[in-house]
């Protein structure tokens, strides 16, 4: 039987747990599969904007100096980033005593314990990602992301990308086509999208009028189903349901819902995607999911900041005689191009 020093296992479990936690990454969410990762080793994120303009140029006479430009300074917006940090005690773990109780120490079991941490802390790692995934569906809903220890980020979104439609619920012989059409008309024209192809994701209830509209069965036909068409980050996301790909005037769209629900804080299974709404975006939306730094120390043991949008660490808490695994991440979901989004409930 394969045995393990006490005093080499504790030198060497911190650097194989991140190992085996590496390992077991979860794969990207579909909300997030629209925001591009940007991870800083700051306090803070730093977004330079500037809107973009569709102006032609004017022809001179020749031998004139020609139109003078002038270029306005970039908008800089900067984000602190809501904090997260989620542990656990590992000394609680059946494993532990056997661990660390000896001299020498059962290999398998140093193996088990550690594929025991690299699990919780997974489990942990989730529920911040549910916690992204919600701020991403709070960017698309209503432009505001919504904190509980800190004040709710509002990057402003324009009135007329916040559309209330229950006077026009799709029913009877409304044309779902028009309004997103409409949708995709504010996209191009106002958030300066390159591109004729959009993103419709349908809450439950808007998906179901939606294939239930008259409009809609007359043209059912005309559905095409491609999913080799569609980008890598959505093709390949967890949780997106493709419907399918439709005329929308000059335009396509890809239509999608998302069935997908995060528990809220009384516990109640709430949908990531209002049921009565829908929301449009470019193919290739510019947004970004930051990351910024964690509070960390900086010493001898750790001699430069980690930058990563999860850090995971352990510590022995000598008072409580406790053994901390702990995982911490500080990111918000920031629309760059915060007109390039289109919501409109559809259903009264």
């Amino acid at each position: 039987m394969a045995t393990i020093a006490t005093s080499d296992a504790r030198a060497l479990f911190t650097k194989m747990l991140i190992a085996v936690y590496k390992e077991r990454k979860t794969p990207m969410s579909f909300l997030r599969s629209f925001f591009r990762i940007v991870e800083k080793s700051t306090k803070e994120l730093s977004i330079e904007v500037r809107r973009g303009t569709e102006k032609i140029a004017v022809d001179v006479e020749r031998g004139t100096e020609g139109n003078r430009n002038q270029f306005s300074r970039s908008t800089e917006k900067i984000f602190v980033p809501p904090y997260y940090r989620e542990y656990f005690d590992a000394t609680e773990l059946d494993l532990y005593d056997r661990l660390f109780g000896s001299t020498e120490i059962d290999a398998s079991v140093f193996s088990e314990f550690m594929e025991s941490v690299a699990e919780k802390l997974l489990i942990l790692q989730e529920t911040i990602e549910r916690a992204y995934e919600l701020q991403c569906a709070q960017v698309l809903m209503t432009g505001i992301v919504s904190l509980q220890k800190g004040i709710n980020i509002d990057f402003k979104r324009k009135a007329a990308s916040l559309v209330d439609g229950t006077a026009t619920a799709w029913t009877g012989a409304v044309n779902p086509f028009d309004h997103m059409e409409a949708g995709a008309n504010f996209i191009r024209q106002s958030g300066k999208a390159a591109g004729v192809v959009f993103n419709v994701i349908m809450g439950s209830l808007a998906i179901a009028a939606f294939k239930d509209n008259a409009k809609v069965k007359e043209r059912q036909n005309l559905y095409n189903y491609a999913p080799d068409l569609l980008l890598p980050a959505q093709r390949n996301a967890v949780g997106g349901s493709y419907h399918g790909q439709v005329e929308i005037g000059a335009y396509r769209a890809n239509v999608w819902s998302y069935p997908e629900f995060y528990d809220n804080d009384a516990g109640v299974s709430t949908p990531y995607i209002d049921p009565k709404k829908i929301v449009m975006l470019p193919e290739n939306p510019n947004f970004v999911l930051g990351f910024a730094a964690v509070p960390q120390l900086v010493d001898e043991k750790n001699p430069t900041v980690k930058k990563g949008a999860f850090v995971i660490g352990d510590y022995k808490d000598e008072r409580n005689h406790k053994h901390i695994h702990d995982i911490r991440s500080a990111g918000v979901a920031i629309p760059v191009a915060v007109d390039q989004i289109y919501t409109r409930q559809v259903i009264a």
